[in-house]
């Protein structure tokens, strides 16, 4: 149903390699809408059934994509925390060590029990920090994939719908 003056988006604009972002597939979709034909008499458009379900296929294919890339941030997340940990373990190990050696008298015990345990609870603040910082980033990515999967699914339940519309309307104008 492609005529002459509406160029065939499904054919002409896909590259080589289908898109993984689910935006752009959206906006493409979005195209596919502005550049159809319009029917007279209201704001309807005819739009070609392989190019709007090549598009829907594009979409649900991205998604798990995108989806992919929230669980990568969040395992990268937990090796960051583990390296945090791991990290804290060999400095706490380094300076116990230091202070046994340096101890030799009570108050010299005392002096470096106390710079250690200094030590320690900067380490530990400096680590709690860390991963609240990592923990707001990744919640900050799942948020947007979240909004980008909705907003594609509202996009696409929005066309299915006047899809729907219009294919009602044209079999009632056709069974007069």
């Amino acid at each position: 149903m492609t005529d002459e003056t509406s160029p065939d988006l499904y054919e002409a604009d896909v590259p080589e390699e289908e898109p993984d972002d689910v935006l752009i597939l959206l906006d493409r979709l979005e195209e596919l809408v502005g550049v159809s034909r319009r029917m007279p008499f209201g704001n309807r458009v005819i739009i070609e059934e392989d190019e709007f379900l090549g598009l829907v296929d594009q979409i649900r294919a991205a998604v798990p994509r995108e989806i992919r890339h929230a669980q990568r941030v969040v395992e990268e997340r937990s090796d960051i925390i583990t390296g945090a940990q791991q990290e804290a373990a060999k400095i706490l190990d380094h300076a116990r060590t230091q202070a046994e050696y340096i101890i030799s008298e009570q108050g010299v015990m005392n002096e470096a029990r106390q710079r250690g345990e200094e030590y320690l609870r900067q380490v530990e603040m400096e680590q709690r920090r860390s991963i609240g910082q990592i923990d707001e980033y990744a919640l900050q990515q799942i948020g947007r994939v979240e909004e980008a999967i909705q907003d594609g699914l509202n996009l696409v339940m929005d066309a299915l719908r006047e899809a729907s519309s219009n294919l009602e309307q044209a079999k009632r104008h056709v069974g007069k």
